[in-house]
């Protein structure tokens, strides 16, 4: 029996009709406040990447590796070194080093600009592409992968799901970026399709290898864009085929409507949530209500007898109250709830080694209880809320709810603490004046003759 034609959306071809639309868009079809957004998205890149290459052993090493391995070809720049290798090479470094400290933003079916930006970056500086090209390539990615993700989830896959959508968003941007026509850019979706995965087992175990999902996706998806445009006939169906990416990954789910319905209406890059704190999401907003009770209380860790965590939902995974690494610290409500109580605030220096190993931090820790509120979820849209109530030693109970965290798209950072997020990662790496020069060049994106212009504020002049 011949399958070729078959599909899980009754025929549909809708990978070619995502390409038609990838190939089509142009700049001036854009929204100038939704352009905006993409230079926002890559100050918050930059500054993560600055901070995991120029700082943290995972960046570094992956770093060098690139630098050593990309076959001599001074094509795309290494951030946080300066060296520059191979584009697929310099992408596998940059997007290990912008998935490297749960800073990554939230929208578009998880954490969207390690992969939306990574292969983007480094093909607009192969090919001297414009600032434009780069803004309106990370807006792309940003749609193809939250669309995806929306079309095709059904739950849990097992599979790490940033990896699984992020290689589409590369190779779309990348796609459009290079001119492809609509059918080699359906080819680029079809090689997405085939390069894409990644494991949740990096967490698990602490691992550098977590963060390598985001240099891995950013990687291929240069790779298949580049192949792509070269004509390499991949598949047309790489979507909707019967043995296609959603058979293999989400049993058969694909909502046509989901995937393709008001292309272009309204843009999901609008929507992300930029994040106050480097961690998991699901704990920012409890680590709020805590600072405020202890401040609007005059509290100190000391005065804390105990804090229950009221969530929108528990899981084991981030209520876990052993803790011994830093990956383990920013996935868990407990550490982060007292370490905040401890330093009285939640930044990139409270997650390393020696916050994890302190003793009066871990000592607090079994203070720290979680429980669902199930009514929280009720009162918000695109949130994840958190209610604390605090025992004080002295017999008061204390009681904090928190809908909409810092940087929350109904609670946006204004623009010094936007910069200030920044300059913290930016400034230990490049010091202050390149970090300011950096930020303000980064932020006016679509001011740029080429991407290449911006570059050489990557590492330390």
């Amino acid at each position: 029996m011949d399958t070729r034609e078959e599909t899980v959306t009754g025929g549909r071809m809708v990978t070619r009709e995502l390409a038609d639309w990838v190939a089509g868009l142009r700049y001036e079809d854009v929204p100038e406040a939704v352009i905006a957004e993409a230079g926002r998205v890559l100050v918050d890149y930059l500054g993560e990447c600055l901070f995991v290459g120029g700082t943290k052993p995972w960046g570094q090493s992956i770093a060098a590796f690139c630098a050593e391995n990309g076959g001599g070809q001074p094509e795309a720049t290494i951030i946080a070194t300066g060296k520059k290798t191979l584009a697929s090479r310099a992408a596998m470094a940059n997007g290990t080093m912008a998935l490297g400290f749960e800073y990554a933003d939230f929208g578009a079916g998880s954490r969207p600009y390690p992969f939306a930006v990574t292969a983007p970056l480094a093909v607009g500086e192969l090919r001297g592409k414009s600032g434009k090209d780069l803004a309106l390539s990370i807006v792309i990615g940003y749609e193809v992968m939250g669309r995806i993700y929306r079309a095709t989830q059904n739950g849990s896959s097992g599979f790490y799901v940033p990896a699984l959508y992020g290689t589409f968003a590369g190779a779309a941007g990348c796609a459009n970026m290079l001119r492809l026509s609509p059918e080699n850019t359906n080819y680029a979706l079809g090689l997405a399709a085939a390069f894409t995965g990644g494991t949740f087992q990096g967490h698990e175990e602490g691992a550098w290898q977590r963060s390598l999902n985001g240099g891995m996706a950013g990687e291929r998806a240069v790779t298949a864009a580049l192949l792509a445009e070269t004509g390499f006939k991949a598949t047309a169906m790489g979507l909707e085929g019967v043995q296609a990416f959603a058979a293999m990954y989400t049993k058969g789910r694909l909502d046509p409507d989901e995937l393709l319905g008001g292309l272009g209406e309204s843009f999901i890059i609008s929507s992300r949530w930029s994040k106050g704190y480097p961690m998991n999401l699901t704990l920012h907003a409890a680590v709020e209500a805590l600072l405020q009770v202890m401040r609007e209380n005059n509290l100190t860790h000391e005065d804390i007898e105990s804090v229950d965590a009221g969530w929108q939902k528990v899981e084991g995974f981030l209520a876990k109250h052993k803790v011994s690494t830093v990956v383990a610290a920013q996935a868990s409500l407990p550490f982060a709830l007292s370490v905040a109580a401890v330093h009285g605030k939640i930044t990139v220096d409270q997650f390393t080694d020696e916050t994890v190993a302190d003793p009066v931090v871990q000592g607090l820790i079994p203070k720290m209880t979680v429980s669902h509120a199930a009514d929280l979820l009720a009162k918000v849209k695109n949130s994840m809320p958190a209610r604390v109530t605090v025992k004080t030693k002295d017999g008061r109970s204390l009681q904090a709810e928190v809908l909409y965290p810092k940087g929350n798209p109904s609670n946006p950072m204004n623009p010094e603490e936007y910069k200030a997020k920044f300059m913290n990662m930016a400034v230990r790496v490049l010091g202050q004046p390149q970090s300011d020069e950096l930020y303000e060049r980064a932020l006016a994106l679509t001011d740029l003759r080429s991407v290449s212009d911006l570059t050489p504020l990557f590492s330390p002049r």
